[in-house]
């Protein structure tokens, strides 16, 4: 299974806009999916842990500190929101191929 945090949180490089390429649809869906994810699914120590492990680029002992968390918790607490985002954007992904795969049937 595909790590989608991994992908698409440690990624800055998004490609351009230019062009309809299947995996330039499929990127940029599953980046507008996430944001959604993140805010709805998980409670707000996993969000904000998750964000400043991936966004901040923060070690796990750094967040512990700054949140009076043990790392073993932080930790935990990255893992689940890993689970509960890449479950849900698994979803994304083969909708949008399965998507993609029809329109391009059509042309």
């Amino acid at each position: 299974m595909i790590d989608f945090v991994e992908e698409y949180m440690s990624d800055k490089s998004m490609p351009d806009d230019n062009g309809f390429d299947e995996q330039r649809i499929l990127i940029r869906s599953v980046s507008k999916a996430l944001p959604l994810i993140i805010k709805n699914e998980l409670t707000q120590r996993q969000s904000l842990c998750l964000r400043m492990f991936y966004v901040y680029g923060k070690s796990q002992v750094e967040i512990a500190k700054e949140l009076k968390l043990s790392q073993p918790t932080v930790s935990r607490h990255i893992k689940s929101a890993k689970d509960i985002v890449n479950k849900f954007l698994a979803y994304s992904f083969y909708s949008v191929k399965q998507a993609n795969e029809q329109w391009l049937r059509l042309e």
